[in-house]
Protein backbone atom coordinates (compact mmCIF):
# COMPACT_ATOMS: atom_id res chain seq x y z
CA UNK A 1 0.00 0.00 0.00
CA UNK A 2 1.09 3.44 -0.86
CA UNK A 3 2.31 5.75 1.75
CA UNK A 4 2.54 3.34 4.75
CA UNK A 5 5.50 5.25 6.26
CA UNK A 6 5.31 8.75 7.55
CA UNK A 7 5.91 11.67 5.54
CA UNK A 8 8.43 14.74 6.05
CA UNK A 9 7.48 17.08 3.34
CA UNK A 10 4.12 18.43 5.24
CA UNK A 11 2.27 21.78 4.77
CA UNK A 12 0.85 22.75 7.96
CA UNK A 13 -1.61 25.86 8.79
CA UNK A 14 -2.74 27.63 12.14
CA UNK A 15 -6.66 27.78 12.21
CA UNK A 16 -5.43 30.99 14.77
CA UNK A 17 -3.18 33.00 12.96
CA UNK A 18 -3.78 31.06 9.49
CA UNK A 19 0.14 31.07 8.88
CA UNK A 20 1.35 28.52 6.44
CA UNK A 21 4.01 26.85 6.26
CA UNK A 22 5.60 23.80 5.11
CA UNK A 23 8.38 21.89 7.29
CA UNK A 24 8.92 18.49 9.06
CA UNK A 25 6.28 17.28 11.98
CA UNK A 26 7.11 17.65 15.40
CA UNK A 27 4.20 15.08 16.23
CA UNK A 28 2.71 12.21 14.17
CA UNK A 29 -0.12 10.29 15.80
CA UNK A 30 -1.09 6.87 14.08
CA UNK A 31 -5.29 6.77 13.14
CA UNK A 32 -6.50 3.93 11.34
CA UNK A 33 -9.52 5.55 10.22
CA UNK A 34 -7.53 7.36 7.38
CA UNK A 35 -6.30 6.08 4.38
CA UNK A 36 -3.02 7.67 4.86
CA UNK A 37 -2.82 6.29 8.86
CA UNK A 38 -0.96 9.67 9.73
CA UNK A 39 -1.82 12.74 11.51
CA UNK A 40 0.85 15.19 11.68
CA UNK A 41 1.23 18.22 14.24
CA UNK A 42 3.75 21.09 14.67
CA UNK A 43 4.37 24.67 16.61
CA UNK A 44 3.61 27.87 14.50
CA UNK A 45 6.30 29.84 14.22
CA UNK A 46 4.47 32.81 14.28
CA UNK A 47 1.74 32.59 17.44
CA UNK A 48 3.02 29.16 18.80
CA UNK A 49 -0.18 27.42 19.15
CA UNK A 50 -0.68 23.77 17.79
CA UNK A 51 -1.11 23.48 14.29
CA UNK A 52 -2.15 20.34 12.03
CA UNK A 53 -1.55 20.14 8.59
CA UNK A 54 -3.61 21.42 5.97
CA UNK A 55 -6.67 19.80 4.76
CA UNK A 56 -6.04 19.67 1.22
CA UNK A 57 -2.67 17.84 1.38
CA UNK A 58 -3.99 15.40 3.86
CA UNK A 59 -7.33 14.66 1.05
CA UNK A 60 -4.19 14.47 -1.23
CA UNK A 61 -2.19 11.93 0.39
CA UNK A 62 -6.12 9.89 0.49
CA UNK A 63 -6.58 9.99 -2.65
CA UNK A 64 -3.43 8.76 -3.66
CA UNK A 65 -3.26 6.10 -1.78
CA UNK A 66 -6.61 4.60 -2.86
CA UNK A 67 -5.96 5.12 -6.34
CA UNK A 68 -4.64 2.03 -8.10
CA UNK A 69 -4.87 2.98 -11.39
CA UNK A 70 -5.30 0.05 -14.66
CA UNK A 71 -5.08 -3.51 -13.33
CA UNK A 72 -5.65 -5.61 -15.94
CA UNK A 73 -3.18 -5.79 -19.11
CA UNK A 74 -5.72 -4.52 -21.65
CA UNK A 75 -6.55 -1.32 -19.24
CA UNK A 76 -2.68 -1.20 -19.23
CA UNK A 77 -2.79 -1.21 -22.71
CA UNK A 78 -5.23 1.53 -23.45
CA UNK A 79 -4.10 3.53 -20.72
CA UNK A 80 -0.12 3.87 -23.02
CA UNK A 81 -2.50 4.31 -25.96
CA UNK A 82 -4.25 7.53 -24.97
CA UNK A 83 -0.52 9.02 -24.87
CA UNK A 84 0.11 7.93 -28.61
CA UNK A 85 -0.18 11.27 -31.06
CA UNK A 86 -0.28 13.33 -27.79
CA UNK A 87 0.33 16.69 -27.35
CA UNK A 88 -0.45 18.14 -30.63
CA UNK A 89 1.62 21.64 -31.50
CA UNK A 90 -2.63 22.97 -30.84
CA UNK A 91 -2.02 21.15 -27.51
CA UNK A 92 1.30 21.72 -26.88
CA UNK A 93 -0.21 25.74 -26.92
CA UNK A 94 -2.71 26.05 -25.70
CA UNK A 95 -1.48 23.61 -21.67
CA UNK A 96 2.11 25.02 -22.49
CA UNK A 97 1.58 27.21 -19.01
CA UNK A 98 -0.85 24.63 -16.99
CA UNK A 99 1.54 24.14 -14.60
CA UNK A 100 2.40 27.50 -13.71
CA UNK A 101 1.92 27.77 -9.87
CA UNK A 102 4.38 30.30 -8.80
CA UNK A 103 4.89 32.98 -11.48
CA UNK A 104 8.77 32.98 -11.15
CA UNK A 105 8.54 32.90 -15.04
CA UNK A 106 6.24 35.40 -15.40
CA UNK A 107 8.26 38.71 -16.85
CA UNK A 108 5.58 40.93 -15.01
CA UNK A 109 6.55 39.10 -11.88
CA UNK A 110 9.15 42.04 -12.17
CA UNK A 111 6.90 44.70 -12.05
CA UNK A 112 3.62 42.99 -9.76
CA UNK A 113 5.52 41.12 -7.17
CA UNK A 114 3.37 39.79 -4.37
CA UNK A 115 2.14 41.34 -1.68
CA UNK A 116 -0.82 40.72 -0.60
CA UNK A 117 -3.55 43.16 0.48
CA UNK A 118 -1.78 46.10 -0.74
CA UNK A 119 -2.98 46.29 -4.41
CA UNK A 120 -6.33 47.86 -5.16
CA UNK A 121 -7.38 44.56 -6.63
CA UNK A 122 -6.77 42.94 -3.20
CA UNK A 123 -9.71 44.25 -1.75
CA UNK A 124 -12.03 41.85 -3.87
CA UNK A 125 -9.23 39.02 -4.55
CA UNK A 126 -10.39 35.46 -3.18
CA UNK A 127 -7.62 34.17 -2.77
CA UNK A 128 -5.66 32.92 0.38
CA UNK A 129 -3.05 36.05 1.34
CA UNK A 130 -0.91 33.28 3.27
CA UNK A 131 -0.68 31.25 -0.35
CA UNK A 132 0.02 34.61 -1.84
CA UNK A 133 2.65 35.36 0.17
CA UNK A 134 4.78 32.44 -1.02
CA UNK A 135 4.34 33.45 -4.35
CA UNK A 136 6.66 35.37 -6.47
CA UNK A 137 4.00 37.43 -8.73
CA UNK A 138 0.89 38.37 -8.02
CA UNK A 139 -1.69 35.35 -9.05
CA UNK A 140 -4.10 37.15 -10.24
CA UNK A 141 -2.45 39.23 -12.51
CA UNK A 142 0.03 36.64 -13.75
CA UNK A 143 -3.51 34.71 -14.39
CA UNK A 144 -4.10 38.12 -16.70
CA UNK A 145 -0.63 38.22 -17.80
CA UNK A 146 -0.77 34.70 -19.46
CA UNK A 147 -3.81 35.13 -21.10
CA UNK A 148 -3.30 38.00 -22.91
CA UNK A 149 0.18 36.40 -24.31
CA UNK A 150 -2.12 33.30 -25.41
CA UNK A 151 -4.41 35.21 -27.11
CA UNK A 152 -1.61 37.34 -28.85
CA UNK A 153 0.66 34.43 -29.74
CA UNK A 154 -2.06 32.24 -30.78
CA UNK A 155 -4.13 35.38 -32.61
CA UNK A 156 -7.36 34.30 -30.83
CA UNK A 157 -8.99 36.79 -29.33
CA UNK A 158 -11.70 34.51 -27.72
CA UNK A 159 -9.33 33.65 -24.95
CA UNK A 160 -10.08 37.32 -23.69
CA UNK A 161 -13.85 37.79 -23.91
CA UNK A 162 -14.69 36.74 -20.61
CA UNK A 163 -12.39 39.32 -19.40
CA UNK A 164 -13.50 41.92 -22.20
CA UNK A 165 -16.99 41.31 -21.26
CA UNK A 166 -16.34 42.20 -17.45
CA UNK A 167 -14.31 45.19 -18.57
CA UNK A 168 -16.92 46.78 -20.66
CA UNK A 169 -19.35 45.93 -17.97
CA UNK A 170 -17.49 47.50 -15.39
CA UNK A 171 -16.89 50.56 -17.85
CA UNK A 172 -20.69 51.22 -18.09
CA UNK A 173 -21.08 51.15 -14.31
CA UNK A 174 -18.59 53.46 -13.75
CA UNK A 175 -20.03 55.91 -16.48
CA UNK A 176 -23.27 55.63 -14.71
CA UNK A 177 -22.26 56.42 -11.34
CA UNK A 178 -20.47 59.46 -13.38
CA UNK A 179 -23.80 60.72 -14.82
CA UNK A 180 -25.57 60.25 -11.16
CA UNK A 181 -22.95 62.52 -9.63
CA UNK A 182 -23.02 65.09 -12.46
CA UNK A 183 -27.05 65.29 -12.29
CA UNK A 184 -26.79 65.37 -8.65
CA UNK A 185 -24.37 68.04 -8.35
CA UNK A 186 -25.72 70.08 -11.59
CA UNK A 187 -23.39 70.76 -14.78
CA UNK A 188 -22.32 74.16 -13.62
CA UNK A 189 -20.26 74.06 -10.89
CA UNK A 190 -19.60 77.26 -8.28
CA UNK A 191 -16.81 78.25 -6.09
CA UNK A 192 -16.14 81.06 -4.30
CA UNK A 193 -13.18 83.15 -5.96
CA UNK A 194 -10.15 83.49 -3.41
CA UNK A 195 -6.78 85.36 -3.82
CA UNK A 196 -3.31 85.61 -1.05
CA UNK A 197 -2.09 89.19 -0.25
CA UNK A 198 1.65 89.89 -0.10
CA UNK A 199 2.09 88.88 3.94
CA UNK A 200 -0.22 85.12 3.14
CA UNK A 201 -3.00 86.18 3.92
CA UNK A 202 -6.32 84.97 2.76
CA UNK A 203 -8.99 86.70 1.01
CA UNK A 204 -12.18 85.93 -0.47
CA UNK A 205 -13.41 88.24 -3.61
CA UNK A 206 -16.34 90.17 -2.89
CA UNK A 207 -18.29 93.10 -4.41
CA UNK A 208 -20.92 95.49 -3.07
CA UNK A 209 -24.03 95.59 -4.49
CA UNK A 210 -24.70 99.12 -5.82
CA UNK A 211 -28.26 98.71 -5.73
CA UNK A 212 -28.87 97.33 -2.28
CA UNK A 213 -25.39 98.16 -0.76
CA UNK A 214 -24.50 94.51 0.30
CA UNK A 215 -21.43 92.41 0.04
CA UNK A 216 -21.47 89.88 -2.10
CA UNK A 217 -18.88 87.05 -2.90
CA UNK A 218 -17.78 86.75 -6.46
CA UNK A 219 -18.23 83.04 -7.48
CA UNK A 220 -15.73 81.05 -10.04
CA UNK A 221 -17.84 78.99 -12.78
CA UNK A 222 -16.88 76.09 -13.67
CA UNK A 223 -18.50 72.86 -16.01
CA UNK A 224 -17.97 69.96 -14.17
CA UNK A 225 -14.85 68.08 -14.18
CA UNK A 226 -16.61 64.84 -14.75
CA UNK A 227 -18.07 65.84 -18.30
CA UNK A 228 -15.38 65.60 -20.17
CA UNK A 229 -14.32 62.13 -18.66
CA UNK A 230 -17.74 60.69 -19.35
CA UNK A 231 -17.28 62.12 -23.19
CA UNK A 232 -14.07 60.89 -23.23
CA UNK A 233 -15.14 57.39 -22.02
CA UNK A 234 -18.47 57.46 -24.37
CA UNK A 235 -16.09 58.17 -27.80
CA UNK A 236 -13.24 55.66 -27.11
CA UNK A 237 -15.76 52.86 -26.21
CA UNK A 238 -18.17 53.62 -29.02
CA UNK A 239 -21.10 54.96 -26.64
CA UNK A 240 -22.26 57.67 -28.95
CA UNK A 241 -26.00 57.74 -30.19
CA UNK A 242 -24.56 57.16 -33.72
CA UNK A 243 -22.76 54.08 -33.08
CA UNK A 244 -25.80 52.84 -30.77
CA UNK A 245 -28.25 53.23 -34.05
CA UNK A 246 -30.16 56.02 -31.50
CA UNK A 247 -29.99 58.98 -33.70
CA UNK A 248 -32.83 60.13 -36.28
CA UNK A 249 -30.04 60.25 -39.48
CA UNK A 250 -28.81 56.30 -38.98
CA UNK A 251 -32.14 55.73 -37.74
CA UNK A 252 -33.72 56.78 -41.29
CA UNK A 253 -30.70 55.25 -43.15
CA UNK A 254 -31.58 51.78 -41.39
CA UNK A 255 -34.90 52.15 -42.63
CA UNK A 256 -33.78 53.06 -46.41
CA UNK A 257 -31.24 50.03 -45.70
CA UNK A 258 -34.57 47.79 -45.00
CA UNK A 259 -36.51 49.03 -47.43
CA UNK A 260 -34.21 48.32 -50.04
CA UNK A 261 -33.84 44.65 -49.01
CA UNK A 262 -37.30 44.29 -48.95
CA UNK A 263 -37.37 45.42 -52.67
CA UNK A 264 -34.59 43.03 -53.44
CA UNK A 265 -36.35 40.75 -51.87
CA UNK A 266 -39.66 41.17 -53.96
CA UNK A 267 -38.04 41.56 -57.04
CA UNK A 268 -36.82 38.11 -56.58
CA UNK A 269 -39.98 36.92 -55.22
CA UNK A 270 -41.55 38.10 -58.75
CA UNK A 271 -38.67 36.56 -60.75
CA UNK A 272 -38.99 33.32 -58.98
CA UNK A 273 -43.06 33.34 -60.31
CA UNK A 274 -42.04 34.31 -63.58
CA UNK A 275 -39.60 31.74 -63.93
CA UNK A 276 -42.08 28.78 -62.74
CA UNK A 277 -45.08 30.42 -65.05
CA UNK A 278 -42.36 30.12 -67.99
CA UNK A 279 -41.57 26.43 -66.73
CA UNK A 280 -45.23 25.75 -67.28
CA UNK A 281 -45.66 27.35 -70.39
CA UNK A 282 -43.19 25.11 -71.90
CA UNK A 283 -44.79 21.93 -70.48
CA UNK A 284 -48.41 22.70 -71.94
CA UNK A 285 -46.53 23.78 -75.11
CA UNK A 286 -45.02 20.24 -75.47
CA UNK A 287 -48.16 18.82 -74.34
CA UNK A 288 -50.02 20.63 -76.99
CA UNK A 289 -47.59 19.39 -80.00
CA UNK A 290 -47.32 15.60 -78.88
CA UNK A 291 -51.47 16.06 -79.34
CA UNK A 292 -51.34 17.38 -82.61
CA UNK A 293 -48.78 14.66 -83.52
CA UNK A 294 -51.00 12.08 -83.11
CA UNK A 295 -53.99 13.85 -84.65
CA UNK A 296 -52.27 14.24 -87.65
CA UNK A 297 -51.05 10.42 -87.92
CA UNK A 298 -55.01 9.51 -86.95
CA UNK A 299 -56.16 11.79 -90.36
CA UNK A 300 -58.46 9.99 -92.54
CA UNK A 301 -57.91 12.17 -95.38
CA UNK A 302 -54.13 12.21 -95.07
CA UNK A 303 -54.13 8.00 -94.70
CA UNK A 304 -56.20 7.87 -97.52
CA UNK A 305 -53.93 10.18 -99.49
CA UNK A 306 -50.44 8.12 -98.41
CA UNK A 307 -52.44 4.65 -99.51
CA UNK A 308 -53.01 6.37 -103.06
CA UNK A 309 -49.32 7.26 -103.24
CA UNK A 310 -48.17 4.12 -102.15
CA UNK A 311 -46.61 5.05 -98.95
CA UNK A 312 -48.78 2.82 -96.83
Amino acid sequence: MKYLEPRNDITFRCDACRHVWDSEPDDVVEDSNLSHPYRYFADCPECGDRAQQIPWQRGLFSSYVKSTGPRTLEGKAASAANLDGHPTPEEAMRTRFNALKHGAAAKQALYFPARPGQYEACKTCDIDFDYCATQVACTRRTELFMRHLIAIESNDPRVLREHHAITQANLATLMDDMLLSVISKGVLLETPAYAFDKDGGFHLAEYTDSNTGEKKKIMDAKANPLLKHIFDLMSKNNLSLSDMGMTQRVQEENEIQMGRLQQDEKQKSSLLEFQQSQAQSLDKLQEMLKNSQKELENDPILIEHKQANGDG
